[in-house]
């Protein structure tokens, strides 16, 4: 089944404010620091209001388990409500993670985990990003894609973090990794020859090269109804709601902190389908072609 197919409503969760690391190709400018982030009761008041199952996809602005205590155990306690759940994470802390029970594990449906290599490297990290990758791994290895960024930016490090994932994590768990593009920095041409030379040298730990391109999937769509808005949303580390960050009318929904939302009563018509939260909602199964 796939990820929030039969959840009433899906929520895009920014909930931390927070980064541990500092890669240089990050897409948020400035990287996340000591922001506020949303706690328990912020996320638990939008599962009240929509009184469905939810699908909530974690991540966004700062890493997942760096937005809490582990005290709080705000994984742990969300997974006792009637939820989905997708993690983007980049395994410097994984929290309760290990504590799961089978049960709750069932609920995280999808899971992205990233080696950010030259971090993992400079914060002298190696060990417990190894040690939280293989835990990650054997509870939820099937369901999760493991990659790295193949940046320009750290070009001169591709090797050593594939020589690095193929003797501490590929020989021991035979999970593969995917290279995954810059999406904001284009190789040179002595980039893509080094990333298919690598590709081509690793090739039992390599599962693929990945490549975003938001808008194939709608190439022949002029238009399509989206469930943004309605039932589905975006959720910022601040509180603030948006049901489409790029739709201006879709831009103000409320904050959560606030504790008010406001709720689209139709789908709305679109035609501009070229953000990821398009292939998000594409993904879920939630949106109409027209």
């Amino acid at each position: 089944m796939t990820p929030g197919s039969d959840c009433g409503v899906a929520l895009f969760v920014s909930s931390s404010g927070h980064c541990t690391l500092d890669c240089p190709y990050c897409i948020i400018h400035p990287i996340a620091k000591r922001e506020p982030s949303l706690d328990y009761g912020d996320i638990a008041f939008l599962l009240d209001t929509f009184k469905t199952k939810a699908f909530l996809a974690f991540s966004g602005k700062g890493d997942f388990f760096a937005g809490y205590r582990r005290s709080e155990r705000l994984l742990s306690e969300l997974l006792h409500r009637d939820v989905e759940i997708g993690l983007d994470i980049n395994g410097v802390l994984i929290h309760e993670f290990s504590e799961l029970v089978p049960e709750q594990l069932d609920k995280i449906r999808s899971m992205n985990l990233t080696m950010h290599y030259q971090q993992i490297k400079e914060k002298h990290l190696q060990r417990i990003w190894t040690e939280n990758a293989k835990i990650l791994i054997d509870r939820k290895g099937d369901e999760m894609l493991l990659g790295t960024i193949m940046s320009p930016l750290v070009m001169d490090l591709w090797e050593d973090a594939l020589l690095f994932y193929d003797k501490e994590i590929f020989s021991k768990t035979g999970k593969r990794i995917v290279l995954i593009r810059d999406i904001n920095r284009p190789l040179s041409e002595e980039g893509e020859g080094l990333l298919m030379s690598l590709k081509d040298r690793f090739s039992d730990s390599v599962e693929r090269i990945h490549q975003e391109d938001f808008e194939d999937v709608f190439r022949d769509c002029d238009h399509v109804l989206c469930p943004a808005g309605r039932s589905y949303f975006r959720i910022w580390n601040t509180g603030h709601i948006q049901g489409c960050p790029n739709i201006s009318e879709l831009a103000q929904c409320g904050n959560v902190k606030e504790r008010n939302i406001s709720v689209r009563d139709e789908l709305f018509r679109c035609s501009q389908t070229r953000y990821c939260d398009c292939n998000i909602i594409e993904a879920l199964g939630k949106m109409v072609h027209c």
